[in-house]
């Protein structure tokens, strides 16, 4: 007889599908997601399809290293999905977008099943699942290999409650696969692991050493990455941390979802919080006992330990930007495994409505300002496709590294408008990540465009643009106005290969 699923089995399922739907929806109603990585990961899946082709520029221009680096999975994942989405790299991208946010949904509720918690506390991490730096300011690679990393600190539990070669063997594989997503996530789950050993009451030190034995397989990975990539050829650069007092001024800027009023917003859910554990002097998953667990409660010090590595860590480390900045976050979501609910039914109930509400809300208004995103972008967008096969683009907009639906210096969400031209029509861009030695994608003998930065003036350099864009008037003779649309401008470049004679 198939088992009866009870009210409030119904009930929790049905809001996290209904906050889970609204959460990731966000991504389907913009044609260009605001973003300022993500459309560099996005050539990178451009670049590893066209690279053989000698048709293509990108034939002898980019190489794709092997497999055992960094972003391979990601890129290789996303290459995938974009055959089974027509044939559009961008689709794929939204695709991965919108699993992002459902698995780190499932793999939150999956730990705080393992860890013996109260599964309604995943509801706090709708306010926090678009934070505008890390996920909605489109770090692509970083952002979706979170669900991996929460679903190592779940496997983690459950391989030191109950060792055994399939439990084993879930760990080490997705351990791996972390490790081929993003070092950075890698990294963190690394930590997680490493914290969670130390917590854990194992019986005896030769069950503590075999503890360790699923991570073998990604530092033996780790270890030929890091020989092979770091051996002087890729340019290592002396690691470089900010000013404290800076670093603890913008800290809600790297959890938080960063649109006007934010600090205001993060404070609101603070207090709510924190009126939540004031509620009862007793709260549920508050002592998880001692005899599995060297604390009450491991995740509260893991979750302080991310964040007193946003401190410790360097900002820049072997030409990587934003180290420490990535682990705020981190140190949010564990949180959240951590948050312990009033155990009075009444408090409870009351405190879950309140979060599950205000999470409701952050969604809604996200998705109103990807909108007006869209209505800003929707004429750039149509514009480039206006292109041809190989034609390439340069993009300068006033203001282009900021947009008013979303607030902070650290999300420019359209700083990279003119990636689209090369994932959509196959042209080479202006820059791209592959001058980073350490990247599955990389460049052959160096970037042969010429990178330019600001409001464009014609000169010989700039011939290798077919097209500019833009939201401003050009009045140099060299460029010729082709098609406009809400807002934008699109002109040729004389001289180029698309445009070689201008009728000046």
């Amino acid at each position: 007889m198939s088992k009866r699923v009870s009210a409030s089995d119904a009930l929790f399922v049905g809001v996290v599908l209904v906050l889970t739907f609204m959460a990731a929806r966000v991504w389907w109603l913009s044609k260009i997601v605001p973003g300022m990585d993500y459309p560099q990961y996005l050539v990178f899946v451009r670049a590893l399809q066209d690279h053989a082709d000698p048709a293509s520029p990108f034939h002898g221009t980019y190489a794709v290293a092997q497999w055992y680096k960094p972003t391979s999975l990601l890129i290789n994942v996303t290459s995938w999905l974009s055959y089974a989405c027509g044939h559009s790299i961008e689709r794929a991208g939204k695709v991965l977008w919108t699993l992002e946010n459902v698995g780190v949904v499932a793999a939150s509720v999956f730990t705080l099943r393992e860890l013996r918690r109260n599964r309604w506390a995943v509801l706090l991490v709708f306010p926090l699942i678009h934070c505008v730096w890390t996920v909605a300011g489109g770090f692509f690679g970083y952002a979706t290999s979170l669900p991996l990393v929460i679903l190592v600190w779940g496997l983690t539990v459950r391989w030191f409650r109950a060792p055994s070669v399939r439990s084993g063997i879930a760990l080490g594989t997705c351990f791996c696969a972390v490790f081929l997503w993003h070092g950075i996530g890698f990294a963190q789950a690394g930590i997680g692991f490493a914290i969670l050993w130390m917590l854990w009451r194992f019986p005896s030190w030769r069950a503590r050493v075999l503890g360790g034995v699923p991570t073998l397989p990604c530092l033996t990975l780790f270890a030929v990455w890091w020989t092979s990539t770091f051996d002087g050829s890729a340019g290592k650069s002396a690691p470089a941390w900010g000013d404290p007092w800076n670093a603890a001024e913008h800290i809600v800027e790297y959890v938080w979802s960063t649109v006007p009023h934010y600090t205001a917003r993060a404070y609101a859910l603070v207090l709510i919080v924190g009126a939540g554990l004031l509620l009862s002097p007793t709260n549920l998953g508050a002592t998880q006992g001692t005899r599995t667990w060297r604390v009450r409660n491991p995740f509260l010090l893991l979750s302080l330990a991310y964040l007193a590595l946003y401190w410790a860590f360097p900002m820049y480390l072997n030409n990587v930007a934003g180290v420490s900045v990535r682990f705020p976050y981190a140190a949010a979501l564990a949180f959240v495994l951590a948050w312990n609910l009033p155990a009075p039914p009444a408090a409870r109930t009351l405190l879950l409505a309140v979060v599950g509400s205000f999470g409701a809300w952050c969604l809604y208004d996200m998705s109103q300002r990807f909108v007006a995103f869209d209505a800003y972008t929707r004429g750039a967008s149509d514009l480039i496709d206006r292109l041809g096969p190989y034609d390439t683009l340069y993009c300068s907009a006033p203001n282009a590294g900021a947009f008013d639906g979303f607030a902070g210096p650290t999300n420019k969400p359209i700083r990279e408008i003119q990636q689209y031209a090369t994932i959509r029509h196959g042209g080479l861009p202006n820059s791209s990540f592959a001058g980073y030695g350490y990247n599955y994608v990389s460049y052959v003998h160096g970037n042969p465009m010429p990178e330019f930065y600001g409001w464009p003036g014609w000169s010989r350099a700039m011939t290798k643009f077919d097209y500019v864009l833009g939201r401003g008037q050009m009045v140099d003779k060299h460029f010729r106005l082709v098609d406009r649309a809400g807002g934008w401008q699109l002109y040729g470049v004389c001289g180029s290969a698309r445009f070689p004679r201008c009728d000046l």
